[in-house]
């Protein structure tokens, strides 16, 4: 997981919020109505997808686009759920472009007392890189060494509720890192920072994994021909 800027709320949704924020919090504040049946952040899927080239901003794999079902189908996740959250069902701020398995096979409707780690967050002290880091050796995300107890915990949760060192999803990152880590290594020294600002600039999938990576591991001369 990496920090995605969302950018600014496309015109739209303040209207959709207006219209249909208060059916959701009828229905889950007060038990009235029906469950709604509107689903206008739909239509803004596109835009948020746009942010990370497509890849899921959970799990860093590039979303199946034209699918509307299956694991990488791409969806929009309310990251405060509506059923805990319902002020926040029009939220741009809320919205995270996911991938079908995190959004609704892992994440689904949980929200533990901490929360999760946020990969949209706009609080600089909140992003995805202060809360995690990466093991070389086996590819799993693992908690930034020196969090509060709090802050781990919080980063632990992540990781387990949405499955980022399920067996598939580390393979897949694995194989990826041994990729990116053989381009690096063909390169001369020199040329290994370059290398990895204009991967980061790509936003290439993994790419929040091969950043930690790249702290531990990349300094020039690290690396033998």
């Amino acid at each position: 997981m990496r920090w995605v800027d969302r950018g600014p709320e496309p015109d739209g949704v303040a209207g959709y919020a207006r219209q249909f924020t208060q059916g959701w919090v009828d229905y889950f504040r007060h038990q009235r109505g029906g469950r709604p049946t509107d689903s206008f952040w739909r239509e803004f899927r596109a835009a948020l997808g746009l942010r990370s080239d497509g890849l899921c901003w959970y799990c860093e794999r590039l979303c199946q686009a034209a699918s509307e079902v299956g694991g990488r189908s791409a969806t929009v996740d309310h990251f405060r759920p509506r059923s805990q959250f319902p002020e926040l069902a029009y939220e741009w701020t809320n919205w995270i472009f996911s991938c079908y398995r995190c959004n609704s096979e892992n994440k689904m409707d949980k929200w533990p007392a901490l929360g999760y780690v946020d990969p949209g967050a706009g609080d600089e002290r909140e992003r995805p890189e202060l809360y995690f880091d990466y093991d070389p050796l086996t590819g799993e995300i693992v908690p930034h060494p020196g969090l509060a107890d709090n802050d781990r915990r919080k980063a632990e949760g992540t990781i387990a509720d949405l499955g980022l060192n399920k067996i598939d999803v580390l393979f897949y990152r694995l194989d990826w890192t041994r990729r990116f880590v053989e381009d690096l290594r063909a390169l001369p020294a020199d040329a290994r920072t370059d290398f990895v600002d204009y991967a980061w600039g790509r936003r290439l999938s993994s790419l929040g994994q091969r950043g930690c990576w790249w702290r531990r591991c990349g300094r020039p001369g690290r690396f033998s021909r």
